[in-house]
């Protein structure tokens, strides 16, 4: 029993250490500019839409105080008659920030609670040289593993810079005071907790021998 705890034990900190929860990874994003790669599933299963193709890629999310909100070109815009997005717990519009007649095309805007989780959306399609018009819901589902930062905002870029000031003392010497930010760099973050969880692997390990020792000793 106490060498299944041990195991137990050792398989959960691996895999806490090695595989973070992503699932808090919008709820950390910095006010500022990113891009996403996301697929449009449809509503039932997780595979692609046909309206996967009109949406082109990557999202622009953009963050201020906190709030996000996702930015989308839509091609064959004519085709795409309605749009709209699960918020406070019913439908609204997208809205419309630009539009290119010409190229068929329009960048739409609207608020996003979580990229962790597929929004929830509804289309109406028309397409009138086919005699075709139907409602579908679809999900907009983002990959966190594309998401790359375009800029930061002021505030966030900051906390996170590197400012050296070169400061000469009363007896000629010259000091380099290097201050940085309180914002810790994430690679450096993800390094302290495998190291961790390697330690208290060694830790549990060198247990475990012991006890196999010490039980090895008794029966003798």
């Amino acid at each position: 029993m106490f060498y299944f705890t041990v195991l137990v034990m050792i398989t959960s900190i691996l895999s806490w250490s090695l595989f973070p929860n992503k699932t808090m990874a919008d709820e950390q994003l910095a006010d500022g500019t990113y891009t996403i790669q996301y697929t449009v599933l449809h509503a039932e299963n997780d595979s692609a839409s046909m309206a996967n193709d009109y949406w082109e890629k990557p999202a622009t999310i953009t963050v201020a105080n906190g709030q996000m909100k996702a930015q989308m070109t839509i091609n064959h815009s004519s085709w795409v008659t309605e749009f709209k997005v699960t918020n406070n717990g019913g439908f609204q519009d997208v809205t419309v920030i630009s539009a290119d007649e010409a190229a068929d095309k329009r960048v739409v805007e609207f608020p996003i609670s979580s990229l962790s989780t597929p929004l929830e959306s509804k289309i109406h399609v028309t397409v009138e040289d086919i005699d075709y018009d139907h409602d579908y819901t679809i999900r907009l589902s983002f990959d966190l593993d594309s998401l790359q930062t375009v800029s930061l905002a002021e505030s966030a870029s900051n906390e996170t810079e590197v400012t050296t000031d070169n400061t000469t003392s009363t007896n000629g010497e010259t000091s380099n005071n290097t201050e940085s930010g309180s914002t810790e760099n994430p690679e450096t973050s993800d390094n302290h907790v495998i190291m961790w969880g390697a330690l208290m692997l060694a830790a549990l390990t060198v247990l475990a021998f012991t006890r196999f020792n010490k039980a090895s000793s008794s029966t003798n």
